[in-house]
């Protein structure tokens, strides 16, 4: 039998398929910190870390921010699941194409497990980023829980755009060179460390076209800010959610057919 006419597994998750999508999710989990003397609390340590940076470094480059350093890690946290999420999941595919190859295993069981992997660090880092915020006098409110959807959203944005970039990266290994490439680029054009008053207003628009923006701005809104984003920041959270959903799955069904081959 060639390779082309291996048989190919069913792209379709079920309730079977779970199981083992949270068992790979915490296998990914713990191999991030494999070897490492602490483990998960590095999950816990890295906000406190990039705090003390941001308290000691940019405390005074921006004084027109209030509270800066919870403005800037607020920014780095959801970046920090961009940047890292997509990374595993654009290349989930290719690293277990030998278990692909010879078990029948839904392809996508290994994108959803990098993606709950990614999903439990953010989690974890909402913590002491929860400690920060209270010592900088930010009291609880009932609105906090507004973050739920809006992470939900994000998740789902990251999931679509990640997913497509995983099925071409099956065919054209050159896609996790360039996207690694890209995202020190995509870093400096999103107003983590710096608020977006400073962009002109020409320039305004570049900011705007930024889907993580979007995302960012909402964060901010509901947890530095303790209020509730206006109904057009749901929208478009919710349409770019959907159109990178409605892309990653175009793309990996249309490509699928060709997985083993090219794996």
């Amino acid at each position: 039998m060639t390779r082309s006419a291996l048989p190919i597994a069913s792209t379709r998750l079920t309730k079977a398929n779970w199981p083992v999508v949270r068992a790979v999710a915490w296998r990914n989990v713990r191999l991030r910190y494999k070897s490492s003397l602490l483990g998960f609390v590095w999950t816990l340590l890295n906000p406190l870390l990039f705090l003390l940076i941001f308290l000691l470094i940019f405390s005074e480059a921006f004084p027109q921010v209030p509270n800066y350093p919870v403005f800037a890690l607020s920014g780095l946290i959801f970046w920090s699941f961009f940047a890292t999420t997509s990374a595993h999941i654009m290349g989930a595919l290719v690293e277990n194409s030998a278990v692909l190859r010879s078990l029948a295993v839904p392809p996508m069981v290994f994108p959803l497990g990098q993606l709950l992997a990614g999903l439990f660090n953010l989690c974890m880092s909402f913590i002491p980023f929860a400690l920060i915020l209270h010592l900088f006098g930010r009291e609880p409110h009932i609105t906090d829980l507004l973050v739920i959807p809006v992470v939900l959203c994000y998740a789902a944005f990251v999931m679509g755009i990640s997913v497509a970039l995983a099925a071409l990266n099956v065919y054209f290994r050159d896609i996790g060179i360039l996207w690694n490439a890209l995202l020190p680029a995509f870093f400096y054009v999103t107003p983590i460390a710096y608020p977006a008053d400073l962009i002109p207003d020409r320039l305004r628009w570049i900011v705007e076209l930024n889907p993580l923006y979007h995302f960012i701005a909402a964060f901010r809104t509901v947890l530095v800010e303790g209020m509730m984003p206006r109904s057009e920041a749901w929208l478009v959270l919710l349409g770019l959610a959907v159109l990178a959903s409605l892309l990653g799955s175009w793309l990996y069904r249309m490509l699928r057919p060709g997985f083993i081959a090219n794996y």
